[in-house]
């Protein structure tokens, strides 16, 4: 399975779409003046929001969600992927965006390493990647398919509702022998991935829910049962 481009669309304008995005956001409000790589950069969203107040450079290998994306500020874009990241010279940004993206390549390790190259000393990556544990609930209980839960449970690849094959990465794999460690790490979709979308079109549900989600998101346990972790992990 490939992408579903307008699957993925069709999310993003959905209530509970914009409301994770509102909570990335919020996660990333703080950054002003920064040099910063977008890297999958997707429909342009969160480019987009950070290149209000700093100097952005998006990279992402669909023609076709760069042909679509949001661009109300000023902001570099590029097609590619690994091979891009590559050209680019050491120590070029101050923080490194990768949201929902190293799930689909087959090394994410070979990502995190040229993240780390490209970041000056003490920079920052924000990286939103796939939990475990807070999937495997979701699964079950929202979307109601413990077969799939298994796959997540047993580490074997899965399908996602729009954007193909997919398969869950451990932080500490990923930066093994690289000069990165975690800083810190939020839960993201804690609890509105497991309520009926009939709730999710109340006019005030987007509000309330963000107000909770960000309550708790820095808290253990809940962010250890959320569906996305958003890690920030320093250059030493």
């Amino acid at each position: 399975m490939t992408a579903n481009l307008q699957a993925y669309k069709a999310h993003l304008q959905a209530p509970w779409g914009k409301l994770q995005y509102d909570i990335v956001f919020a996660f990333l409000e703080s950054l002003n003046g920064q040099k910063i790589l977008d890297f999958g950069s997707g429909f342009g969203i969160v480019a987009d929001f950070l290149a209000e107040n700093n100097q952005v450079t998006a990279i992402e290998p669909s023609s076709e969600m760069i042909a679509e994306r949001k661009q109300n500020f000023s902001y570099e874009q590029f097609q590619g992927s690994l091979d891009l990241l590559q050209e680019l010279p050491d120590q070029s940004f101050d923080v490194i965006i990768c949201h929902n993206v190293l799930e689909y390549v087959s090394d994410p390790a070979l990502y995190l390493t040229e993240f780390s190259r490209l970041l000056k000393k003490y920079g920052k990556i924000s990286l939103v990647k796939h939990h475990e544990i807070g999937r495997i609930i979701h699964t079950v209980v929202f979307e109601n398919d413990p077969e799939k839960a298994q796959q997540l449970l047993a580490g074997e690849e899965y399908q996602t509702h729009s954007m193909g094959a997919a398969k869950i990465y451990q932080i500490q794999d990923v930066i093994s022998g690289l000069p990165l460690e975690v800083e810190d790490y939020q839960g993201l979709r804690i609890f509105y991935g497991l309520q009926s979308n009939d709730y999710k079109t109340a006019p005030d549900w987007a509000e309330k829910m963000l107000k909770m989600e960000l309550a708790v998101c820095n808290q253990s346990p809940y962010r250890d049962i959320a569906a996305f972790q958003h890690v920030w992990l320093a250059k030493s």
